[in-house]
């Protein structure tokens, strides 16, 4: 940290030098500095969304999301227990993209011909093209996992697999609304000039990513979108070419909530169920859940029905020892079951501590690319 005069109102404070842009405590004016030379420059293009929510209604907004999902609504507020609620005003690089993608490739004949002319004659060429504009939202943080969730925001209608962080500020912000807007604006329309009293109590993040990095990040982005959507009108594709036009970037804050709640059931489950806590993002604007997570998943059902299956094979196994050889068959099919419900439990848990590990090594690759 490094005593700095604010450019702007010429006050004296504490700064984190390593940020990209520096954001003053007492006028909120935002500037960056060079180092070599000690120039500073005021950055005007710096907006804030602000925080509308509180603590007590996110977590009432929890709760509403538990109850949606519960078949038994009455059930949620004895056996889901809020542990953790923090929010925080995230930096974020939105870049106003226009991208134009042109596509070629093969589609299989849907009735193919009884005798065949020659290789490759059941498939017809198909192209085409398409272009949309987004307002892309780029993480203005180096470490893009600080913060769970924060690479999962985009989940696209179209049935595409994401490996990007990036995400439509405009599509994202205005889904998992689970009461009435408090505004009819967008969050896009209703950014402030930056300003720490719209934060409304949340803790702001510092900018440690720059222009050029964010707009780099968010043509790779677009154009891994748009070779996922592409692939979906071919069976193989053989050219891809996407143009990207970029309109402009600005600087935004936007405010996010994160809650976890852990599941104690009350019924029979409780004794095969170990509970875990859970996480959810709302974004801090209209309170829409963004992201969430189940109280129990798949890779938990099997865990639970492999534990079942164990404790019925040794119960069927001792009937078929003490009454009737007949148990034993049951006995064998149950231990069946448990072995292969096992054997999806772990596989279910080494595909996520592999996705785990490949988000932990780019971000260890990006951080050492930058200290080359």
């Amino acid at each position: 940290m490094y005593e700095l005069a604010c450019p702007a109102c010429n006050s004296s404070s504490q700064y984190d030098v390593s940020d990209y842009l520096l954001m003053c405590p007492l006028c909120s004016a935002t500037f960056s500095l060079e180092r070599e030379t000690g120039h500073k420059e005021v950055y005007n293009d710096h907006f804030i969304v602000a925080n509308s929510s509180n603590p007590v209604q996110v977590k009432a907004l929890v709760l509403e999301w538990l109850r949606r999902l519960n078949h038994r609504q009455d059930s949620v507020d004895s056996e889901f227990f809020i542990s953790d609620i923090s929010g925080l005003s995230a930096p974020f690089w939105v870049v106003s993209i226009e991208a134009h993608t042109v596509w070629k490739g093969l589609v299989q004949r849907q009735h193919r011909r009884q005798i065949e002319a020659k290789f490759g004659s059941d498939y017809l060429i198909e192209q085409g093209q398409f272009k949309r504009n987004y307002r892309w939202a780029v993480s203005g943080r180096h470490n893009i996992c600080e913060s769970w969730g924060m690479t999962r925001l985009h989940e696209p209608k179209e049935p595409v697999s994401v490996g990007w962080d990036g995400f439509p500020l405009d599509s994202t912000f205005s889904r998992g609304q689970l009461q009435d807007a408090k505004s009819e604006k967008a969050a896009y329309e209703s950014r402030e000039f930056f300003d720490f009293k719209f934060s409304n109590g949340l803790a702001i993040l510092g900018v440690q990513v720059s222009e050029e990095e964010a707009m780099r990040r968010a043509k790779l982005h677009v154009e891994q979108y748009h070779l996922e959507l592409a692939k979906l009108n071919v069976d193989y594709l053989t050219d891809f070419r996407t143009e990207i036009e970029i309109a402009g970037i600005q600087l935004i804050h936007l405010p996010f909530w994160y809650a976890s709640y852990v599941y104690k059931p009350q019924t029979m489950l409780r004794h095969f169920y170990k509970p875990k806590e859970k996480k959810l993002i709302l974004e801090g604007y209209n309170s829409g859940v963004l992201i969430g997570q189940l109280p129990i998943h798949q890779a938990d059902k099997i865990g639970v029905n492999a534990t079942i299956c164990a404790i019925a094979t040794v119960v069927f196994l001792v009937f078929g020892l003490v009454l009737h050889k007949a148990f034993l068959l049951v006995a064998l099919f149950s231990l069946v079951i448990a072995g292969i419900s096992a054997y999806l439990n772990i596989s279910a848990k080494q595909d996520s501590d592999a996705v785990a590990s490949a988000a932990n090594r780019q971000i260890d690759e990006a951080d050492l690319a930058k200290v080359v």
